[in-house]
């Protein structure tokens, strides 16, 4: 299962502040199933859980504060962050093996050696 917070047709700017959370159930390398989630609480954390809820297996989304990046990876949710683009377009290069996440985190502090340019961010 992928979950992408949705803002219109595009992924939404920040995980933790979008309405809707869209679902897709792909097999085979195709999607199968799509879901379209309201979210009724602002929380975070409740997203986390939402997300633990549904399976999601990989979340796709544009800004995420390290905090709740890390608490998806813990609970064995990939996260690929820090992408923007049709949520179409971002379903396709994740199936292709081609989507990897762009370079910032929200609450990390910069390593001064670190210049993040061994990373490729997909739009």
């Amino acid at each position: 299962m992928i979950a992408i917070p949705r803002f219109g047709e595009s992924v939404a700017p920040c995980f933790e502040y979008g309405s809707t959370m869209a679902f897709f159930k792909v097999e085979e390398g195709k999607v199968v199933d799509q879901t379209d989630v309201p979210l009724s609480s602002s929380v975070p954390f409740d997203r986390v859980c939402l997300m633990k809820e549904k399976q999601v297996d990989t979340v796709i989304c544009g800004g995420v504060q390290a905090l709740y990046e890390d608490l998806l990876k813990a609970n064995d949710i990939q996260v690929i962050s820090w992408v923007s683009g049709t949520i179409e377009d971002l379903l396709n290069l994740f199936m292709q093996g081609r989507l990897t996440s762009g370079t910032a985190r929200l609450g990390d502090i910069p390593n001064a050696d670190d210049t993040g340019s061994d990373t490729v961010s997909h739009a």
